[in-house]
């Protein structure tokens, strides 16, 4: 069926088509076929490390909404970014210039439109003003937040990043790498030392284009940025910028601000009247993005291909079980510190395929109606993980081993379950839970995770938790309720075993069981691995004994530390020990499968 057929209609809206180009990821959004065409079509410029993370779910939003309104637009990570190629050291910011240069020609081959609207956030918007100048065809460009100073978004950034680390517990030598680092992810040196220069005075456009200004209430320098462009003889337009805090604070509880969508894509659609109907110049069907050992394409399936993936294989032998990777709560299928991306491609160096995808709703996946609103934890994850494991065994022909960390290991485990016949092992990363107990919320249930006992002794013996509690940032109130919880908890498993059924505790642990029993006996491989102060290990503690030793019951399970990680697994050798043992159980499997 044609690519821009109804079939790609989900609950209203277009699924995105992933396309490679120029050693690029990006994901195309066609105009909806009863939308009045345009011939004009819109580019998105991501933002950088943690922010890309948080808005990635907003710009699908974004281009869902100006599909409806007849735009076309393409979406696209940049060089050494989410899903493109890895960048080469030597990599500068007229790299990242020039792709978002090569991107907006390949959104205008695509979409068959003759003119370009740039549209940014964060340093993206950044990018898109510096990029400007090298897009002949451009009509219009959307600054949201825009950085403004290189000096202060590195000061931000920095600051950022050592509140997030300090919340996952990780220690000062995983967070001053002496460069521009968030969430696992440093910039490379021949970006990060001209963005630390820049100054809003380098902030200008070649010409005159009609310009949107969404400016961050208390930032004066979004408002003065607009000002600059007007007095240069830019028509400039301005909308608040209402609920950006809510939206980039964290993918895990991030909240997209609807009526912004709505308001850019009408701006947009006001600067790109309809003039002739834009005819495709050319197919989303792109070839793979190959590198060292991998080839990757973009793979949509699910019904009406509305799941949007990125399928991962070896250029040489194909070797072992492939792995379907199983994303965590909302982040996206590149995950946290880009390790979704590093773990698939290693993989495949050593002759493993994978599949790592967004469920509906998180990132590049667009939502399905009647799907929760919370949908961590939910049957509606399960359901998409287990479309993915039957597509990925209907791809290679092979069974497969599910991987997964935090919520993306409770996944994992589910569909290990639920589907005995394509599944060839199970890797559970730093999993809160096995069986999901329904009295319980999962706000509740994030709030009230207790941190095992040692790890506060291991806070208590930081200098800046100190240091945190002379300037007022520790509450040592909820700090002192949580250590009695914990104490309180270790009394209660003591003389819970006693009281059988009558303890809901009880019965879920006997789910539990029930659980690695099945597993058992089909023999099939289940590692659970953690960091050694990881939340999830002291629910796995009380299953299995405070020792795990419970869990020698069962002889096809295995326990791994990893270590002194932090929950999202940031510490490089903690990434390679969870490497180590997909690959070994995907390597295990296909032996015993030949």
């Amino acid at each position: 069926m044609n690519a821009y057929s109804s079939s790609t209609m989900i609950a209203s809206t277009v699924s995105g088509m992933p396309v490679r180009f120029d050693r690029l990821a990006g994901i195309f959004t066609p105009a909806l076929l009863h939308a009045t065409p345009s011939d004009t079509a819109a580019l998105l410029v991501s933002p950088w490390g943690f922010e890309d993370m948080s808005v990635r779910k907003f710009y699908r939003e974004i281009c869902e909404a100006l599909a409806g309104q007849g735009i076309s637009s393409l979406r696209f990570d940049l060089p050494g970014t989410g899903d493109s190629a890895e960048a080469p050291a030597e990599i500068g910011l007229e790299d990242w210039l020039s792709a978002i240069a090569a991107a907006a020609r390949e959104t205008q081959r695509l979409s068959g439109a003759s003119k370009i609207i740039l549209l940014g956030h964060g340093l993206g918007a950044t990018l898109a003003l510096l990029a400007g100048a090298r897009i002949d065809n451009l009509s219009g460009i959307a600054l949201l937040a825009p950085v403004t100073s290189g000096r202060i978004y590195a000061r931000e950034t920095g600051l950022w990043w050592k509140m997030i680390a300090t919340d996952l517990g990780l220690d000062a030598g995983h967070v001053e790498t002496g460069g521009l680092t968030i969430a696992g992810m440093t910039m490379p040196e021949g970006i990060a030392a001209p963005i630390r220069k820049l100054r809003d005075t380098d902030l200008t456009l070649s010409r005159p284009l009609p310009v949107l200004a969404v400016c961050r209430a208390g930032r004066d320098s979004d408002s003065a940025l607009a000002d600059a462009l007007e007095s240069a003889g830019a028509p400039v337009s301005r909308l608040p910028y209402d609920g950006f805090d809510g939206l980039v604070v964290n993918p895990l509880i991030s909240r997209t601000p609807p009526a912004l969508v709505a308001e850019i894509a009408r701006w947009v659609r006001k600067m790109a009247p309809v003039e002739l109907a834009a005819t495709p110049a050319g197919s989303p069907l792109q070839a793979p993005l190959t590198g060292d050992g991998y080839r990757e394409t973009g793979h949509r399936f699910g019904d009406g291909g509305r799941l949007v993936g990125t399928l991962c294989q070896p250029i040489g032998d194909a070797r072992g079980a492939p792995v379907l990777l199983v994303s965590t709560s909302y982040d996206r299928a590149s995950a946290w510190a880009n390790s979704g991306v590093h773990i698939a491609r290693e993989l495949a160096r050593r002759g493993i395929a994978s599949l790592r995808f967004d469920a509906a709703g998180i990132a590049d996946s667009p939502a399905i109606s009647g799907d929760p609103a919370q949908m961590l934890y939910s049957q509606s994850l399960d359901r998409d993980v287990g479309v993915a494991l039957e597509e990925l065994k209907a791809l290679t022909g092979k069974q497969v081993v599910l991987a997964g960390r935090c919520s993306g290991g409770y996944h994992a485990f589910q569909a290990g379950l639920a589907h005995p016949q394509a599944t060839a092992g199970i890797v559970v990363v730093n999993s809160y839970a096995f069986v999901w107990d329904p009295a319980k919320t999962v706000e509740d249930a994030l709030k009230n995770v207790a941190r095992p006992l040692g790890d506060y002794s291991k806070r208590a013996m930081n200098p800046e938790t100190f240091r945190r509690i002379l300037r007022g940032e520790v509450n040592l109130k909820a700090a002192g309720s949580a250590i009695v919880r914990g104490f309180a908890a270790k009394l209660y498993n003591k003389i819970e075993p006693a009281l059988g059924n009558l303890s809901a505790g009880n019965r879920l642990k006997a789910e539990i069981n029930a659980a690695f029993r099945t597993l058992a006996e089909r023999r099939l491989p289940v590692v659970l691995a953690y960091g050694q102060h990881d939340p999830g290990l002291e629910q796995s503690r009380m299953v299995f004994g405070s020792d795990l030793s419970g869990l020698g019951r069962y002889e096809n399970a295995r326990f791994v530390s990893l270590g002194d990680s932090d929950h999202n697994v940031t510490v490089p050798q903690a990434q390679q020990t969870v490497l180590e043992q997909i690959a070994k159980v995907a390597l295990e499997a296909g032996a015993k499968n030949r």
